[in-house]
Order: structure tokens, then C-alpha cells, then sequence
């Protein structure tokens, strides 16, 4: 009989034993998102054939010491399973933001029937990857403007949470081109858009790029990017400026490419007039294209010193020609006047010289005597002819010849009223000749005026 006892006995604890440690979660793995309270329902199913009676013990040390869990929770505390049932037990796991892909062992200490059990379950922390949703941006941008584009964020946190979102523009190399940020406040829980905007160089290349934006929060970084396209554009700024006066001056252009792709040498020539051109002293040399973001300056300059010195060689030219070619040299002035019982005595001499190498012929010279004279008498050793004109008197002097550097001097003497003139005008003598070829020459002598006070 005791055998038979001690058979029964022990067949009873190994069935207690087995009903003990037949005891597990429904599910066993679970995947929980950091800094976030989630919820678990986990069923427990006793397969005995009688009820057992469940406290888990929240206060456990395995619970407290895990470096992954700020807090976990349970609903129901205790509780009792009849046999062969199961019963729900609502966990809440609030992980401290650490992150893991490898599950983490959470050791969940309970009693059962007063003897101290535990169960294992594990968990795999991940980020939260919807905190960023989307990344919205247009698929093809030019570099002049700035990069408008939006971005969704789903709030999971809390209320009024302040973050700092930063985003980037990568190139297919993956190096950034341009970047900023932007504090934001997560005011609601759930999706909320936002407007942002992002500089862009002028001369960026075009190509295809990535705009990423990204935030960390908790110790987790968030990441969200969309591809675009830089498209190339062409497009230029001049400067004009002009700078003459009448000794010349210069011309000049200042370009600067402000597109994204190479101008060629059309886009930046500098226009020369035709009459510029045939002054232009210096000029800057060819330039073939320009990179985005190069600026040239083209410029001319010219002088207009060629051409006052051609008029002043031809200047020079004509008064040596004339100077060298002159025939009759003929010049006019008074030699003596004296005021005599209120009359003016004037006399006047004529000088009159061959300055060529040839013999002038049928010399004739005429000087015309103002109206108001009373008197007027030729004196010297060659006499004058005196006669009426329209407008006074004139005397004449003849000579068949004049030699290569002869010379004569005619003179004659005019007598006036003081008190009817102030001023005595005498006008040029005329000198008439003609040269060994038989043309005929006049020459005039210079004109005087005699202030009589």
C-alpha cells in the first residue's frame, strides 16, 4: 500500500509540476516603439486540471533594473485561472528611448499558489519611424529661387513638444550643397504639415539630388528624403559703362553669369562702331565662355590723338606750302602822324618784295584812302597816281618788273580834320602781279587803325 501511495504522490507533483511550467504568454515577442506607452494584451492558459491562483510581482527587481524600460505595467494585479482556461493581462511598456533590433529579455516575476514563478517574454525597440511622414518637394527646381517644399509630421509624443528640424540638399555624390534648420513645436498629437524653405546657389549644377530632412529626438534620429531634379537654365547680368570726351575714351561691359550652365562667347561680346574702330589703342582678349558664377569684364579703349594730329600736319602742311610758295611779300604801315593846327598828317609806307626765284611782272599796287581825307600826296621816290573810287580816293603805283628779292617802298601822305574823326581805318593796299608762266596773282597787304585822341 505505501508504494501504491508513494506512486500516486509523486504522479500528483509531477503533474502539479507540469501544470507550473506549462504556464506561458500567448505571445512571447513582442516589438514596442521607443518612448512611446504601449499596450499588450497577453493571455496566460493553465492547463491543469485545477484553478491556480496568479500575482505578478510588478516590484521585482528584474523588472526595476532594466536599462530599456522606465516603466511597466499590468492589469489585473492577481488573479485566479481555472483549469484548463486562460486569462487576459494588460501590459503597458514606456521604453527610455534606447533602440534595439535584437529582442530584449523582460523577466516577469509572479506567485503561483504562493510559490514564486516567472516568465519570460522578449521585445524588439524600434524607432519611431512615422514621426517624420513625408517629405513633400517638387520633382524639378531651378537654383534661382529658393526650394519650397512641405513636410507631415506625426506627433506620437505629446502636446506642445518642441523639436529642431534640419534638412539638407545632397548631391548624387551625397554631399551637401545646402542646408538648414527650423525650430518647430509639435502642438497637436497626429499629423500636422509645415512650409519650409531652403537657399539655393545660383550656379548649382544641374543633376539629380536628395532633399533629406531629419530630427533627433529622445536620442533617436528620424529621417525622411524624396529625390529631384535641378534643371539647367541660362542667364546673365550686364553692367554698361561709357566714359568719352573729345581725346577719346573707353567702353565697357561687365557680365556675370548667374545661371547654371556655360554661356558662350555670343552672349558676351562688346559692339565697336565703325568710326571707333579705326581708334582702338587697346582692347581686353577673347573669351570663349563662362563657368556659372564667373564674371568677365570686356572693355576698348580708343584715342582720338591721330586725329588732331592729322589736322595739325596738314596745318603744318598748308601754312608750309603757302609759306613756300610765296611770290610777293606786301605789308602796310604808318611811319609818321602829327596833329598840326587841328589837322591830322599821316604818312603811310608800302613795302613790297619779290620772295621767289622768278621775275614777277606787271606789278600793280592800290591802296584806297578813307572819304573824310582832304588831302592826299604821294611822296617818296616813286610817284603814285591818285584818283576817285566810289567810296574816297586811291593811289596807284606801277612796276614793269621785280627781280628775285628786289624790293620797293611806296609812301604818301594823307592830311584829315581833327575834330571830324576819332579813328582813321586804313584798309588793305592790293598788289597785283603777274609770274614768268603769265599767270596773274593779288596779293593784300594788312589793315590798320590810327586812334587819333
Amino acid at each position: 500500500m505505501r508504494k501504491v501511495a508513494t506512486l500516486i504522490f509523486l504522479s500528483l507533483l509531477l503533474i502539479s509540476v507540469g501544470t507550473v511550467s506549462a504556464l506561458q504568454p500567448s505571445s512571447a515577442s513582442l516589438t514596442i516603439p521607443s518612448n512611446v506607452n504601449s499596450l499588450f494584451n497577453i493571455s496566460l492558459y493553465n492547463n491543469a486540471s485545477r484553478p491556480v491562483n496568479i500575482s505578478i510581482n510588478i516590484g521585482s527587481a528584474k523588472i526595476q533594473d532594466s536599462l530599456f524600460f522606465s516603466n511597466i505595467q499590468v492589469k489585473p494585479i492577481s488573479f485566479s485561472i481555472p483549469a484548463d482556461e486562460s486569462q487576459s493581462i494588460l501590459f503597458s511598456f514606456i521604453p527610455t528611448g534606447a533602440v534595439s533590433s535584437i529582442p530584449i529579455p523582460i523577466n516577469i516575476s509572479y506567485t503561483l499558489n504562493g510559490v514564486q514563478k516567472y516568465f519570460d517574454l522578449s521585445a524588439v525597440i524600434l524607432p519611431l519611424q512615422n514621426l517624420i511622414a513625408k517629405v513633400n518637394a517638387p520633382k524639378s527646381i531651378k537654383p534661382s529661387n529658393p526650394l519650397l517644399f512641405n513636410v507631415t509630421l506625426s506627433n506620437e509624443v505629446a502636446q506642445n513638444t518642441p523639436i529642431t528640424l534640419y534638412y539638407e540638399l545632397n548631391n548624387s555624390n551625397r554631399v551637401s550643397v545646402a542646408n538648414s534648420s527650423e525650430p518647430i513645436v509639435l502642438s497637436t498629437l497626429g499629423p500636422d504639415q509645415f512650409s519650409l524653405n531652403l537657399a539655393l546657389n545660383n550656379a548649382l549644377a544641374p543633376g539629380n539630388y536628395t532633399l533629406s530632412v531629419f530630427t533627433s529626438f529622445g536620442g533617436e534620429l528620424y529621417i525622411q528624403s524624396t529625390n529631384l531634379t535641378v534643371s539647367s537654365y541660362a542667364r546673365f547680368s550686364k553692367v554698361i559703362s561709357s566714359n568719352f570726351n573729345i581725346f577719346g575714351g573707353t567702353d565697357s561691359v561687365m557680365i556675370e553669369n548667374t545661371g547654371n550652365e556655360n554661356l558662350s562667347a555670343g552672349n558676351f561680346s562688346l559692339a565697336i562702331s565703325q568710326f571707333n574702330s579705326a581708334f582702338v589703342v587697346s582692347k581686353s582678349a577673347q573669351v570663349t565662355s563662362l563657368a556659372p558664377g564667373q564674371s568677365v569684364t570686356i572693355s576698348y579703349t580708343v584715342s582720338y590723338l591721330p586725329i588732331y594730329l592729322i589736322v595739325a600736319i596738314v596745318m603744318v602742311a598748308i601754312f608750309l606750302f603757302l609759306y613756300l610758295n610765296r611770290k610777293i611779300v606786301i605789308s602796310k604801315e604808318v611811319v609818321e602822324h602829327k596833329l598840326v593846327g587841328g589837322f591830322v598828317d599821316v604818312k603811310i609806307a608800302l613795302k613790297i618784295k619779290n620772295v621767289s626765284k622768278k621775275v614777277l611782272k606787271d606789278i600793280s599796287i592800290v591802296d584806297y584812302v578813307p572819304a573824310h581825307a582832304l588831302k592826299v600826296s604821294s611822296i617818296g621816290p616813286k610817284e603814285g597816281r591818285i584818283g576817285k573810287v566810289a567810296d574816297g580816293l586811291s593811289i596807284t603805283w606801277k612796276e614793269v618788273e621785280l627781280q628775285p628779292n628786289d624790293e620797293i617802298l611806296l609812301m604818301y601822305e594823307i592830311k584829315s580834320k581833327l575834330g571830324i574823326v576819332g579813328n582813321i581805318n586804313l584798309h588793305p593796299a592790293i598788289c597785283s602781279f603777274t609770274s614768268e608762266e603769265g599767270k596773274s596773282y593779288k596779293k593784300k597787304s594788312n589793315s590798320l587803325i590810327l586812334n587819333i585822341k
